[in-house]
């Protein structure tokens, strides 16, 4: 007891006599179990997707694949509408199966009106997809034709509070719908994108049209099935392939196989088509946790920095404890007790900062992160890794320290900036390379946005079309008349990557090719500012389901099918199949290779025809003077047309676009945060290395200055030994940062060039934030140089 107190005494006396010293360790460390926190956080949210559905790992949504047998082939989230009915009738192996369609209708009460988002469901969707209820019987809630079933927040959105079981709110046509029963609210990290389930036996209900007629097999609903235990999903997609060559009905295109995708693989899976949220990925996530690596490396290194820039203190003092009778184990010990004291204190200061940053982060990225989820849990781990990282920054200064006087008398005789130039160079590399990182990171991120796609996104809006022709037409004619308004174009899918129809188009050489095929209005690409590169335009649309007599295909579809150039395409003629349907079409004009998937994809042979039968949105461009007059105005004549029933669905082409990119907006943001991070911890530990290099300095700086030399001169002075530690860092850190960088940007299919910009920028930056650091410590530290003079004269 007596041995424990002495030892808390000699921290505390340690603590007070350099308390700037701690308070640099304690700000330092803090700030990276800080970052490390939130990049855990983040992990565990992206691992744990989905994990709220019970049995989430035997439930599996149905992927349909399109495209060329032996080919990539074209995953897509969608299946067939009659996927399910025949797994219910022919595969007993698939214990439950239900189907969900995504719908936007108007709904309404008293307390609100909007434009919703919902799904049509079958009855037996909550035995396959079991989540979590606070009210009603979930087993019969969708068993009634006009049953509805709703979130807690949906509940107070429409009615005020979550006491809704039994009221009943009204949709389009003024049929009423009744409430049976009341989800808990979704976690953000769910692939669920709506929080309103309405029966599918509703006469007005899609799914219940499929139903009653087994011709129509459109691609338009997601399917889960529960698997029954020792199933195998490889078994069940294999026979589901047979059954669907058995049972295909009508012109539609029919997938080539199925994939069956876990629910709690299906969010860091490769993304489908028609992906109710986009997707994160593998490499993000391991990125992720490299960088938080990275910037507990660097904590480290200026906790073990500010630790052996007093040997010459501490070694004397440990010379005291020996002489009283300490041994080298018990040295050793006092050593590591101090780090760890400094490191739990480190832990608090973490805590309490990711607290106050967490909702600006999830308001910025769209989270919805919580510290304390599972406080046991989180204390337990964040002690251990607390505890390592202490043992781990001052196990080599401790070895140091408690080193024998002989070796120490050694070692003083060493000037201290050769001490220490190992950290100055680990450190200087690493914020290098986190600079580095960033900066090309935030130029993918702008290239995606605004360079990939090909075209100008900017004031672009879309529109879903309303399910009445009638009221479609009103409203083109009449925003085609506004001032505000340079352009209407419509299309199916376009310029989303939703809707696949792929076309198999029979080439030169007589290889198939896969295509996609995309439906648009004659003046699609005069609103998105894309100039042809040879022919003409499309001269108008048609609804028969015939070939259409003429196409536009992209340059990659010329390269593809073999033509030398685009002039060389023109007037050919395109054999292919589609919707089970042979066709022949004769190319009039080649586009530029536009994108509409992300950059994680190469954009593939594209096809352009005017089939209007079904155009999906409108297309608004307008003008930047009145933007926002004129989306009211737009706004407005909706409204009218659908006589105030119908709320617009209006988003901006970039908004959407951002949504696709939401593990790469989560790149960028962390990167910043880290980068950013990284310089102040760089600044933190050589903040503290100039406080001991002008204690060990001052006779030497005194002299000079009394020999007539100016602040500059000190400066230089100062300046001198990091220079070449700076060099060498930058000789390691741009091959490093240069491979890993490759290696990030072979991930997309499309990227921007890794030019010596970014590294240049790196190193400047960083030798402006060292030699900042130096010179403010220096202005700081001037007067005591000369009272250290005026004592000596004395």
């Amino acid at each position: 007891m007596r041995q424990a107190q002495r030892d808390f005494g000699y921290v505390l006396r340690s603590v007070t006599r350099r308390w700037g010293v701690y308070a640099l360790m304690i700000a330092g460390t803090g700030l990276a179990l800080t970052l490390t926190l939130i990049v855990g956080l983040f992990i565990r949210s992206e691992l744990s997707f989905d994990r709220f559905i019970r049995d989430s790992d035997r439930v599996y949504l149905v992927s349909a694949l399109y495209g060329l047998e032996n080919k990539p082939l074209v995953p897509s989230d969608i299946t067939p509408t009659g996927v399910a009915r025949w797994m219910r009738t022919d595969m007993p192996e698939a214990r439950q199966v239900a189907r969900l369609l995504p719908v936007e209708w108007a709904f309404s009460t008293p307390r609100r009106i909007a434009r919703e988002r919902f799904f049509w469901a079958d009855p037996n969707l909550f035995e396959v997809l079991d989540l979590p209820a606070v009210a009603g019987d979930l087993k019969t809630a969708l068993r009634a034709p006009d049953s509805i079933v709703m979130t807690q927040r949906m509940a107070r959105a429409y009615f005020g509070d979550q006491n809704a079981l039994g009221r009943t709110l009204t949709t389009r046509y003024n049929q009423r719908l009744r409430v049976t029963a009341i989800l808990k609210d979704f976690p953000s990290n769910t692939h669920l994108d709506r929080e309103l389930f309405v029966s599918g036996r509703s006469a007005d209900s899609v799914l219940a049209l499929h139903d009653a007629n087994p011709s129509y097999l459109w691609s338009i609903c997601y399917t889960y099935v529960k698997m029954a235990p020792g199933v195998r999903p490889q078994t069940v997609a294999q026979t589901l392939s047979r059954l669907t060559h058995q049972n295909w009905q009508g012109p539609n295109n029919i997938p080539v196989s199925y994939e069956l995708i876990a629910l709690k693989d299906l969010h860091l899976h490769e993304r489908g088509d028609l992906q109710m949220k986009a997707r994160g990925h593998v490499d993000t996530l391991v990125a992720l946790s490299l960088v938080a690596l990275v910037i507990l490396s660097i904590a480290c290194a200026n906790y073990a920095g500010l630790v052996l820039a007093e040997t010459d203190e501490r070694g004397a003092e440990m010379a005291l404890l020996s002489a009283l009778g300490a041994g080298r184990a018990h040295l050793l010990a006092t050593v590591l007790r101090e780090s760890l004291i400094v490191h739990l204190i480190s832990l608090v200061v973490a805590l309490a900062l990711t607290e106050r940053l967490l909702p600006y982060l999830n308001h910025s990225l769209n989270l919805d992160l919580k510290l304390w989820a599972s406080p046991l849990s989180l204390i337990a781990i964040m002690a251990l890794i607390t505890t390592a990282l202490a043992g781990l920054s001052a196990l080599l200064p401790a070895i140091i320290v408690t080193a024998p006087s002989a070796v120490r008398r050694a070692r003083m005789r060493t000037r201290p900036p050769q001490r220490w130039q190992g950290w100055i160079i680990a450190q200087f590399t690493l914020v290098i390379s986190l600079l580095i990182a960033a900066q090309v990171v935030s130029r993918q991120w702008d290239y995606a946005l605004y360079t990939a796609p090909g075209f100008d996104g900017e004031h672009l809006y879309i529109v879903p079309r309303h399910d009445n022709p009638w009221i479609n037409r009103a409203f083109l004619n009449e925003i085609e008349q506004m001032d505000g308004v340079s352009g209407v174009a419509e299309a199916f899918g376009a310029p989303t990557s939703n809707f696949v129809r792929p076309a198999l188009v029979k080439g030169k050489d007589g290889r198939v090719l896969s295509f996609t095929r995309n439906s648009v209005s004659p003046d699609f690409f005069d609103v998105y500012g894309v100039k042809l590169r040879a022919g003409h335009g499309l001269n108008g649309t048609f609804s028969e389901i015939i070939a259409p007599k003429d196409v536009l295909i992209n340059e990659t579809a010329v390269r593809a099918l073999g033509f030398a150039s685009a002039q060389e395409a023109l007037g050919q003629t395109l054999e292919y199949e589609t919707d089970r349907t042979h066709m022949r079409s004769r190319i009039i004009g080649v586009v530029p290779d536009i994108r509409f998937s992300t950059v994680h994809y190469a954009v593939p042979p594209m096809m352009f025809d005017g089939f209007d039968r079904f155009f999906t949105h409108f297309s608004i461009r307008v003008k930047a003077q009145g933007e926002a007059e004129t989306l009211r105005q737009i706004d407005q004549v909706w409204l009218r047309h659908t006589v105030g029933t119908e709320p617009i669905a209006r988003q901006a082409f970039r908004d959407y676009l951002t949504s696709q990119y939401h593990d790469l907006h989560q790149q960028v943001a962390v990167s910043r945060l880290v980068a950013a991070a990284a310089i102040v911890l760089s600044a933190l530990g050589l903040m503290g290395l100039c406080v001991f290099l002008t204690r060990h300095q001052s006779r030497e700086l005194a002299i000079r200055k009394a020999l007539g030399a100016h602040f500059g001169d000190l400066l230089r002075h100062r300046l001198r030994p990091f220079w070449l530690p700076l060099l060498i860092a930058n000789i390691a850190a741009w091959p490093l940062a240069g491979f890993v960088l490759q290696k990030w940007l072979g991930t997309f299919a499309a990227h921007v060039p890794l030019t010596p910009l970014p590294f240049v920028l790196a190193s400047l930056a960083t030798s402006a934030c060292a030699g900042g650091a130096i010179l403010l410590h220096a202005a700081w530290s001037n007067r005591s140089v000369r009272t250290s003079l005026l004592r000596q004269d004395a």
